[in-house]
């Protein structure tokens, strides 16, 4: 089998830097999804908070935790 010339090596290698990307937001979206479904359980979407609110809470709460530890 011949070697791959560099444009072939270049096409697979951003192939596989796709395939990665679309897998990290994968993770990103089913990370989402449980936060999310978490949020809805415990009420926190009937708070009148805006995105920063939310975000300010849950930075404390992750410096809290990490305290912790």
């Amino acid at each position: 089998m011949a070697r791959k010339t560099l444009s072939e090596r270049r096409a697979d290698a951003l192939s596989e830097l796709e395939m990665a990307k679309a897998r990290l937001a994968k993770l990103d979206n089913e990370a989402a999804e449980r936060i999310g479904r978490i949020a809805i359980k415990s009420g926190l979407v009937n708070l009148d908070l805006t995105d920063d609110q939310v975000r300010e809470e849950f930075d404390k709460i992750v410096e809290r935790i990490s305290k912790g530890n």
